[in-house]
C-alpha cells in the first residue's frame, strides 16, 4: 500500500516554520462557476483565485508576531512527507499574528498569493 501525507515542513524564505499538525493548502488557480440560464445550465465561467496556506505554530523564545506582521512578497514551501513540494511566490500575510496561550502557544497564520506550482 502506497504512503499517504501524513506531516508537512512549511518554510518562509527558506526558514522552517515549528509547524502543528493539521496545517492546509488551497493551491489556488481558476475557480469555476456554473452558470444557469432560464431553462438550462449552460455551462461555467472561470475567475481567478489565489493560493491560501492555513497553519499553527507553537511560540517559542525566538517566536517574533511584528515580525511575522511584516511578511509579504515572501516564498512558502510546503513540502509533504509522500515527496510532493509546493511553492507560493510573492505570497504575503493575511492575518495580524495573535498569540493564544495554552499548549505550548500557537499562533494561527494565514497567507495568500499567486497559485502555488508543484515542484517536479
Amino acid at each position: 500500500m502506497a504512503k499517504k501525507l501524513g506531516k508537512a515542513i512549511i518554510k518562509v524564505d527558506g526558514k522552517a516554520l515549528e509547524s502543528m499538525p493539521g496545517a492546509s493548502l488551497d493551491i489556488g488557480g481558476s475557480e469555476r462557476t456554473t452558470l444557469v440560464g432560464q431553462n438550462e445550465v449552460q455551462g461555467f465561467f472561470e475567475t481567478p483565485k489565489p493560493s491560501r496556506l492555513e497553519c499553527e505554530i507553537s511560540v517559542g523564545t525566538d517566536t517574533r508576531l511584528a515580525d511575522m506582521r511584516g511578511w509579504d512578497n515572501v516564498t512558502i514551501s510546503f513540502e509533504c512527507d509522500t515527496g510532493q513540494q509546493y511553492v507560493q511566490q510573492g505570497a504575503w500575510l493575511l492575518n495580524t499574528p495573535a498569540l493564544k496561550a495554552s499548549e505550548g502557544g500557537r499562533v494561527a497564520l494565514q497567507f495568500e498569493g499567486p497559485p502555488a506550482q508543484e515542484m517536479a
